[in-house]
């Protein structure tokens, strides 16, 4: 299966998880079970960070993981304070994937990510994302001037956060997105989580990656 077909199935699940099976998602509920909501990645990634997540600005399961199933702020409520989730682009997505990617990078150098996700998601759904001219004016709306991006992308320190993430997407070998990995040796089955609404979703996610954090 294409990377683009997969990336089409797990677009897919984010439209029927109001029909999935009901699930107990209190204290109670089961412990995850591999194969359904995780997978044991063979072999593991060494130095991986402790949760990474890849996603896509072309990507509309990842916007509806922004919008409508906020997975990532949850887990960044559950983990230590100080961590977050490490969110890599994925460049092969795309005419201006790795634009996207060099973007990313930084956000990431910058401190800005938080302030350009959304933005830059909107505008991609709302098609004015055409260059990376596009791109800059996004940043410019959060305090990033062009001639202060123009010099950001000549800086060692951006060309190192790309590498980092084609390094990692490579690394853990990465079919679709989003995806989300586990101190490098699991990997969330987004699909596996079958639970009746957004809500619980997003909390048995954040549980899911909360267990396999204490493996």
């Amino acid at each position: 299966m294409t990377f683009y077909r997969k990336l089409t199935a797990l677009m897919l699940f984010t439209l029927s998880i109001q029909g999935a099976a009901h699930a107990d998602t209190s204290a109670s509920h089961p412990l995850p079970e591999e194969g359904k909501e995780y997978t044991r990645l063979t072999p593991p990634v060494a130095s991986a960070p402790r949760v990474v997540e890849f996603f896509s600005f072309y990507c509309g399961a990842c916007y509806h993981f922004v919008e409508n199933y906020p997975v990532t702020d949850a887990i960044n409520k559950s983990l230590p304070q100080g961590e977050t989730v490490t969110q890599y682009h994925v460049s092969a997505m795309g005419p201006l994937g790795q634009a996207l990617t060099e973007a990313w990078a930084i956000a990431m150098v910058m401190g800005k990510t938080g302030a350009v996700e959304k933005p830059l998601f909107e505008a991609m759904r709302n098609g004015e994302l055409t260059s990376v001219a596009d791109i800059q004016a996004v940043f410019e709306t959060v305090g990033i001037d062009t001639a202060a991006y123009e010099n950001a992308r000549q800086s060692v320190a951006v060309k190192g956060a790309i590498a980092r993430q084609d390094a990692a997407i490579a690394a853990f070998g990465v079919k679709g997105t989003p995806s989300f990995y586990v101190n490098g040796k699991y990997h969330i089955n987004n699909a596996g989580i079958a639970v009746p609404t957004a809500g619980d979703y997003v909390n048995r996610f954040a549980q899911v990656v909360q267990v396999l954090l204490n493996k």
